[in-house]
């Protein structure tokens, strides 16, 4: 008999707590992964790898991953229509093992037995915990997944749990799905195992994985929770080159923290990757990859998240390193026409003085904010401060730096923005890299009319606040309801359709993207 694993989880998080504080809770492996997000990989992952047994092409079960179909009823349906797959699948889920090399307390091997147990009632198999592997670092957190286990499935035996470090070689044992949400701590130099092809990443995340694909037999399913900068960095570059040299199916979708955030109570942008062993471990064929949008979601809409998530073909790499964080074929249609022209950068001066110049900072929000002032800050006696994080970039004379306002204040390099970077640190790079068409005079003066309301507008709306850093003490802030300058972000966004000679519908997608957030 099995129970459900959340009480199980609160009430480990909640010993752990009072043992010894947040780093009590690490070391017992207590930030778990919502239950709902390991139910939802350890299902699809375990159900391809079932149907993997099958005649079933892989383009079948590639497609049903994308369109994120019910695999698990897809494995109960062909069993019901065929004695000769319900044996083939009653003998290969009695065989299946699962692993999870930074295990924690089992939330994924807790969701593995669970899909196990339900497959294996439908298909008139035996499965046992015995297939379940774990392995993790911390003793209090094995010692954890046995108080889990004991719970949960008390006539079972107890699953292989191995008190080891997974970045050591061969701690990871041989399975058929590999599944997990590995640290996701800086690491240095001096850390790294020179045998890692991702060693140069500067991340414990991405040295976990690589052993786990190196332990995965061919043609197994794997999926681990990563963070987003797996997706969009520079420096996780190797990363993605060795799931692109393991696998030959990458499926990656992608969240952000708010207004709600993947985990309850942790703020970490991630990425999902899931993805097959090659079969043929040295096959030289390009893998096939599959992206999602960028997902912000609000807290009433958590329950249906996962469901709702769509993956679409990765488009041709448009920006170094980083993958599209696109969910239709309208975007990837966008994708290429806004490419088709070069970057803005080449309207970007050396030197940021001088009265051609815009300033930019990011925000806590769904805007960025862009204008040709300094927002003041002041300290509680009145002293003005320099803003921190407020850069400046100087524009070419050969055009008005109030085009540029207009443009980079867009929803449509919003939507740029959110497709291609970690969605929190604004980068000269990322606005030198967005493509911009040769304007004709008529645009240039609209935009550049535009940039000017823009910048009356963020006037009207601005407001000063008093707050209270921890670091800096009490200061009082303009902010700016950003949202109130929407009627003419539509207009700019209008005369960029123009500009760019969209489609109506890819004009609607712009017009419409995150309008709920940002309105």
């Amino acid at each position: 008999m099995t129970t459900s694993s959340a009480p199980t989880v609160e009430q480990l998080a909640a010993a752990a707590q009072e043992r010894g504080g947040i780093d009590g809770r690490r070391a017992d492996g207590a930030f778990f992964t919502d239950s709902d997000v390991a139910a939802h990989l350890v299902r699809r992952a375990i159900a391809a790898r079932l149907l993997d047994e099958l005649d079933v092409p892989d383009a079948s079960i590639e497609v049903q991953l994308a369109r994120n179909a019910d695999l698990v009823a897809e494995v109960m349906r062909r069993a019901d229509a065929s004695r000769d797959e319900r044996r083939r699948l009653a003998a290969a889920i009695e065989s299946l093992s699962v692993v999870d090399p930074t295990c924690g307390a089992g939330s994924f091997l807790v969701e593995s037995w669970h899909v196990l147990l339900q497959l294996a009632a439908h298909l008139g198999a035996t499965v046992s915990t015995r297939q379940l592997h774990g392995v993790d670092r911390s003793a209090d957190a094995i010692e954890a997944c046995r108080e889990t286990f004991a719970i949960i499935a008390p006539d079972q035996p107890m699953p292989v749990l191995q008190h080891a470090d997974a970045l050591d070689p061969g701690a990871v044992p041989a399975a058929d799905v590999l599944v997990g949400n590995p640290p996701f701590v800086r690491a240095s130099a001096d850390e790294r195992a020179a045998d890692l092809h991702a060693a140069a990443v500067p991340n414990v995340s991405a040295w976990v994985v690589e052993r786990a694909l190196a332990a995965a037999r061919p043609g197994a399913r794997v999926a681990f929770v990563l963070p987003i900068s797996t997706s969009c960095t520079d420096a996780f570059a190797p990363a993605r080159s060795h799931w692109e040299r393991a696998c030959d199916l990458v499926l990656t979708s992608h969240y952000d923290t708010i207004p709600s955030s993947l985990f309850r109570g942790v703020v970490q942008r991630l990425s999902i990757y899931e993805g097959r062993r090659r079969p043929a471990p040295h096959a030289a064929t390009p893998a096939r990859w599959y992206t999602s949008r960028y997902h912000r979601w609000t807290r009433d809409e958590r329950d249906t998240l996962l469901q709702q998530v769509r993956h679409v073909p990765l488009p041709e790499q448009h920006v170094a390193g980083s993958i599209a964080k696109i969910g239709t074929e309208v975007e990837a249609r966008l994708l290429d026409r806004i490419f088709r022209h070069p970057p803005a950068g080449r309207f970007h001066a050396a030197s940021g003085d001088g009265a051609n110049v815009i300033r930019y900072k990011r925000r806590w929000s769904y805007f960025l904010l862009f204008c040709d002032f300094v927002p003041g800050i002041w300290d509680a006696d009145g002293t003005p401060r320099e803003p921190s994080e407020l850069k400046t970039i100087g524009i070419d004379p050969a055009l008005d730096s109030r085009v540029l306002l207009a443009v980079y204040s867009s929803t449509l390099f919003w939507w740029y923005f959110s497709v291609f970077t970690d969605n929190r640190n604004v980068n000269r790079r990322d606005l030198a890299a967005f493509p911009l068409p040769d304007l004709s005079s008529t645009i240039h003066s609209e935009l550049a009319d535009l940039g000017a309301q823009l910048m009356q507008a963020l006037h009207r709306c601005a407001q000063v606040r008093t707050c209270t850093y921890r670091s800096v003490g009490t200061i009082r802030n303009t902010y700016f309801r950003q949202a109130a300058t929407r009627p003419v972000l539509d207009r700019i966004d209008r005369v960029l359709a123009r500009a760019y000679e969209m489609q109506d519908d890819e004009l609607e997608f712009v017009l419409g993207f995150e309008r709920r957030f940002r309105s």
